[in-house]
């Protein structure tokens, strides 16, 4: 009798193999694959649900579904345990707990359903990290590891035509793909006609095909490797941070996609240090960190001088910074020349005794002002 499942939750789950390059995907040999099947008892309408995770795949079937005894030895391995929960409205909770096992496929059969799951193939992140979106490039430097096999492990460089010698396997094509993906690739390969079921883990030793260039006012100037998903913050870290002289403006520079010219992005160092601002980084990319800029201060006061922008400075500071004024000091008429960017020049007046009093704002100063104080006639 033809059997009808409806299902109330799905997610169809595919192992990283589905979108691996083509290279990857007509690999030699199969990896070790092995399916579960589950019985629905005939005479009711039955409503599954399935919610396949990365560990657990749960369950809900009407009781009397049929399913193995020993989960491990059906699965040859790949799946840990089953646990069965009884429930109400004659339902019974199946949770699948995964071993070595990664969930392929969802099968609808007449009389069930059927799982089918393939080996997990993981790559091991490094300690700083790297994520598995990063793709490999000439000139980096990856671990290849077999477990239980020692005399196979190495590390490989990647040739500038994209390839790695790897032991028994021989050249293979890696550039474009993820750590996980050239795993999964030299499992299969090292499956096919020497080892049985091997386990395989890639880490990116070194970062050398894609990287940002620093520069600036940091600590380390340079060329910082990129790891999948990296933003400024790793970036500037892995710079060393800011230099003592560095100052408010932080400038990305990338090319177009398609052209020679440069796309300018300008950040604000507080809107990034509070976490406003984190962009996403990309190869080729240049981050230049401004140096600190100077305001200017001449006439009536103590010290006439230069004073390093600082965040917060302002025109009542400035004035403390440089010793105060003299006694002679017009107070009223304080000018602040702000340059323009067309080259002009505009110019505030404030009144220093207002602000004194709190009768009128403190401005704030960005660099590139000249603030004149006057002196006062009788």
């Amino acid at each position: 009798m033809k059997r009808n499942i409806r299902t109330t939750m799905f997610c169809l789950l595919l192992l990283s193999a589905v979108a691996l390059p083509l290279a990857a995907q007509q690999a030699d040999g199969e990896r070790l694959k092995a399916e579960i099947r589950i019985r629905i008892p005939d005479g009711v309408e039955p409503v599954v649900s399935i919610e396949p995770g990365e560990r657990i795949i749960s369950l809900l079937l009407p009781r009397g579904s049929q399913f193995p005894l020993d989960f491990t030895a059906s699965s040859k391995g790949l799946v840990r345990t089953g646990e069965v929960t009884p429930q109400g409205n004659g339902q019974l909770k199946l949770d699948i707990e995964l071993a070595q096992g990664a969930l392929e496929r969802i099968e609808y059969a007449p009389d069930g359903i059927v799982l089918h799951l393939g080996r997990r193939v993981r790559a091991l992140d490094d300690t700083s990290g790297v994520s598995n979106n990063y793709t490999f490039g000439p000139d980096d430097l990856i671990g290849f590891v077999v477990h239980n096999q020692e005399q196979l492990n190495a590390e490989l460089t990647v040739t500038a035509e994209g390839t790695i010698f790897v032991p028994l396997v021989g050249e293979t094509y890696v550039e474009g793909m993820t750590p996980r993906q050239v795993a999964i690739l030299l499992s299969d390969k090292l499956g096919r006609s020497y080892l049985v079921d091997p386990q395989v883990d890639i880490e990116v030793k070194e970062f050398r095909s894609q990287w940002v260039m620093v520069t600036g006012m940091v600590q380390r100037l340079g060329r910082i490797g990129l790891r999948g998903g990296t933003r400024l913050k790793e970036v500037l870290s892995e710079a060393g941070g800011f230099h003592i002289d560095a100052g408010e403006k932080i400038t990305i520079s990338r090319k177009k996609q398609g052209s020679d010219e440069y796309e300018i992005e300008r950040i604000d160092r507080a809107a990034f240090e509070s976490g406003e601002v984190d962009p996403m980084m990309f190869h080729g990319d240049i981050v230049d960190v401004a140096h600190s800029e100077y305001a200017y201060i001449q006439g009536e006061v103590s010290t006439p001088s230069r004073i390093a922008i600082e965040r917060g400075l302002t025109l009542m500071r400035a004035v403390a910074m440089v010793g105060g004024l003299t006694e002679w000091a017009n107070r009223k008429d304080v000018r602040i020349l702000h340059p323009e960017e067309d080259g002009g020049t505009r110019v505030e007046i404030h009144n220093l005794k207002r602000i004194q009093l709190g009768k009128d704002p403190d401005p704030s100063l960005h660099g590139g002002e000249t603030i004149i104080i006057d002196r006062r006639y009788f």
